[in-house]
């Protein structure tokens, strides 16, 4: 498949806008952290299969691995991105890159490990460019793991009780009443032994354990998993004429399963200590990155929504839309950490910027062009201004408790 996708990489060119910097500012390095390509979806079959009397499409991979759909769609990103740090000159720009120009480390998954190498291929062709893996494949690379480090039982409530408050601040009852139309829940094997079985918030249960991620059971993570797979399939796309079994066809239908994707996603990974707590190794990380000068001058780091939602959150950025896109962490996409200097003053500026496929490119495998560029939204970090933030304003940020 690699060879495939390498193929298809060579053979088509792409013309990508070139960076809009301040006036007489100069990009000087750029770390990029990225949410995995399409995957099958990584809920337990038999969760699934027991909460609908309908059958689920087959998927030609395992559960929670990279489609071949997926490898094509991030060779796409990779391409248009490796052209757009071109355009930047902070990439050759037609030479292979050296170990000082970019570096690629992936969690230890399949799927980002995978993603990794695609986006490898899309962004330098023939070149070879190694992924780092430091965790045997299977496993979780500790940078990554969106899991709770702290080992205190008041933090512990804490963090339930703010799980609590986000879940009752918003009503989730009509979405999941869509849920169940969608996959018919009450006459599911799942509700075989229940009279009056619905999708509710009042058995939903919260636990933040040292060492475990963010976890909620109950109904929330049952409708958060179905919703799951509806837009994985969505995403694939082909083979899958009749969306939902066909009760699926609506706008109003989809921003209802959106909501509860992203509120399951808000509640565990958004509240800010917890946030803070969960993305602490990543943050640390970008930091180290954009400090020390023998950085490569472009990072990838692979990994997952739990991992960009939770950097977000703990930077205070959580109200924020994505145009074209159900999902506020949406498959391929990534966040880009812009460090830009002023020549004239010799300022340092930070910038955030989200790019992502929008859902008609993921469904139609669209490639990303000048014409047809993926979604672009820059993100506001709090204190700073428009033009982004100063080093200090920066490392506050990174840095507050």
């Amino acid at each position: 498949m690699i060879a495939l996708l390498l193929a298809l990489s060579l053979a088509t060119t792409a013309a990508t806008a070139a960076p809009d910097p301040m006036q007489g500012d100069q990009l000087e390095q750029v770390v990029l952290l990225s949410r995995h390509n399409l995957r099958a979806p990584v809920v337990a079959s038999g969760a699934l299969a027991n909460a609908t009397p309908e059958r689920w499409p087959g998927w030609d991979v395992a559960s929670g691995e990279l489609t071949t759909k997926g490898g094509v769609l991030e060779v796409y990103m990779g391409r248009y991105i490796g052209q757009w740090l071109r355009q930047a000159q902070l990439l050759p720009p037609s030479d292979c890159p050296q170990p000082g120009d970019f570096h690629a480390h992936a969690n230890s998954l399949q799927r980002t490990q995978a993603t990794a190498q695609f986006f490898v291929a899309g962004a330098f062709p023939g070149c070879h460019v190694a992924v780092e893996q430091r965790m045997p494949l299977g496993t979780m690379d500790p940078l990554f793991n969106p899991v709770i480090h702290r080992d205190d039982a008041a933090f512990r409530a804490r963090a339930v009780s703010a799980m609590q408050q986000a879940l009752a601040a918003t009503d989730l009852a009509p979405a999941l009443s869509v849920v169940e139309a969608i996959t018919r829940y009450p006459q599911s094997a799942a509700c075989s032994a229940h009279s009056d079985c619905r999708l509710a918030l009042t058995d939903t249960s919260f636990s933040a354990a040292p060492g475990n991620e963010p976890r909620v059971s109950g109904s929330l993570a049952l409708a958060s998993g179905l919703v799951d797979a509806l837009l994985m399939e969505h995403y694939q796309g082909s083979g899958i004429p009749r969306e939902g079994w066909g009760r699926l066809n609506t706008e109003v239908q989809w921003q209802a399963l959106a909501q509860i994707r992203n509120r399951y996603q808000d509640i565990l990974f958004g509240t800010p200590e917890v946030a803070r707590d969960v993305a602490g190794p990543l943050l640390a990380r970008v930091d180290a990155l954009l400090e020390d000068p023998a950085s490569p001058k472009v990072s990838l780091l692979v990994g997952h929504d739990s991992n960009i939602g939770s950097v977000l959150a703990a930077l205070g950025i959580t109200d924020y839309t994505l145009p074209g896109q159900y999902e506020k962490t949406p498959i391929g996409g990534l966040l880009q950490f812009e460090r830009w200097r002023d020549h004239g003053a010799g300022e340092v500026r930070y910038r955030l910027v989200y790019v992502y496929p929008t859902r008609e490119q993921l469904r139609g495998s669209i490639p990303l062009t000048d014409a047809q560029p993926p979604g672009r939204v820059e993100l506001v970090l709090p204190g700073c201004g428009q033009s982004g933030c100063s080093e200090a304003q920066f490392e506050n940020l990174l840095h507050s408790p």
